[in-house]
């Protein structure tokens, strides 16, 4: 299952969307309005959250490519998935931040999580044009 959000316009520098990017803290801020829980991961490199009656979804940090690429992943072993963010520069003070979900799941899965996984990652990609 893949979902792509649009590009959206970051008021900040390419340099400085990737900083904020990679600070987990930030993310509390891009969350749904209905997440019930965040929790950053006590090593500083991911984060988990609960959002409506979904089940808890963990993202840990697998990569990052400063000041152009941060890749999360899953931190279970049962699933597969991946969420890169990818920054691209404007000018001297905004930067455009794609985000790309790739989830190997079988489908009875991927019919349950689709819609709500694609509000979640749109949802952090509009709050992020709000920053």
């Amino acid at each position: 299952m893949n979902i792509n959000t649009e590009k959206v316009r970051f008021s900040k520098n390419q340099q400085q969307a990737f900083d904020f990017l990679s600070d987990m803290e930030n993310y509390r801020q891009l969350m749904p309005n209905d997440t019930k829980s965040f929790d950053i991961h006590e090593s500083g490199n991911g984060f988990s959250v609960q959002i409506g009656a979904l089940p808890k979804v963990g993202m840990r940090l697998k990569e990052k490519n400063p000041p152009t690429q941060i890749v999360f992943e899953s931190p279970s072993p049962n699933f597969e998935y991946y969420l890169t963010i990818n920054i691209d520069p404007v000018d001297d003070s905004n930067s455009e931040v794609g985000l790309e979900f790739d989830g190997r799941f079988n489908m009875m899965i991927e019919m349950m999580a689709k819609t709500p996984l694609t509000n979640f990652i749109e949802t952090i990609a509009a709050k992020i044009s709000q920053i």
